[in-house]
């Protein structure tokens, strides 16, 4: 059999290996073409809308509802799940009907790149993921090298302002902020995401208010601007697209460079 056709062979036979995948979170998404794999995604929930090509995949749903007939449609062998996010009952249905389930944890800025290789390893693309995790730690080590001497200074991050929500201890945020030296003033809360009162925020002073914009809303930072610690000067607010700092891929490095910058700014008073 000469080269030529060995080598069509080969690559018959890894089309014909390549596992069907639906990724049912939007940072999912993003980790598996970070890895490598986007190819085999065949479906994705709402708000996958990175890379650009993630855009045009067929939606399964959002990150908690799921259209089972869809994913069927798409003759999916594997999904991959967000451990911590994707609800147990979901799962089952899906292994029920035959679906491999990969569960995925990036709860700390570390396991974003060890959630690269996992993904790579399952879905055929071990050396681009471990490349991809590699050139990710090596950045991340630099920006914490950069800012391991910033004062320490405290951020609430709001994760809406009608409830107010917030981030606690649990939550890669917190990392993302004390990459930059700085501290979560809710780090206490041993949860990912917590309900709270305007005066808990008060009581705690923080230096830096950070808000993400959410889709529809005004100025999300309103309910502070009247505030004695705003109007005193002893709190800075900010408000940014919630996409560059909570979800746990390599790009929430270009977070972390942002609230740097944002510390940086504090601490020198401007």
């Amino acid at each position: 059999m000469s080269a030529l056709v060995l080598l069509a062979c080969s690559v018959q036979s890894v089309a014909e290996e390549r596992l069907r995948v639906v990724s049912l979170a939007p940072h999912l998404t993003e980790l598996a073409f970070a890895a490598g794999a986007g190819e085999s995604l065949v479906g994705v929930v709402a708000y996958s809308d990175w890379p650009e090509a993630a855009r045009e995949l067929p939606r399964i749903g959002d990150a908690y509802r799921f259209d089972m007939e869809t994913i069927l449609g798409l003759d999916a062998d594997l999904a991959l799940a967000w451990r911590g996010g994707t609800p147990a009952g979901v799962v089952r249905q899906l292994e029920d009907l035959g679906i491999d389930v990969l569960w995925i944890e990036t709860r700390s800025l570390a396991e974003i790149a060890s959630a690269l290789e996992r993904i790579g390893s399952r879905l055929g693309s071990l050396e681009t993921a471990r490349e991809a995790a590699r050139k990710y730690e090596q950045q991340l080590a630099a920006l914490r090298q950069q800012n391991d001497e910033q004062e320490g200074i405290s951020i609430f991050y709001q994760v809406s302002a009608h409830p107010l929500f917030t981030l606690g201890g649990r939550h890669v945020i917190t990392q993302v902020f004390e990459a930059c030296g700085a501290r979560n003033v809710f780090a206490d809360l041993d949860v990912e995401a917590a309900a709270i009162d305007r005066e808990a925020v008060l009581a705690r002073t923080p230096e830096l208010i950070i808000a993400g914009i959410n889709e529809g809303s005004n100025d999300p930072l309103a309910i502070w601007r009247d505030t004695g610690m705003v109007e005193q000067g002893h709190t800075r607010l900010e408000a940014v697209d919630p996409e560059r700092l909570v979800r746990p891929t390599p790009r929430i490095l270009e977070g972390i460079e942002y609230v740097c910058d944002l510390v940086r700014d504090v601490d020198a008073g401007t």
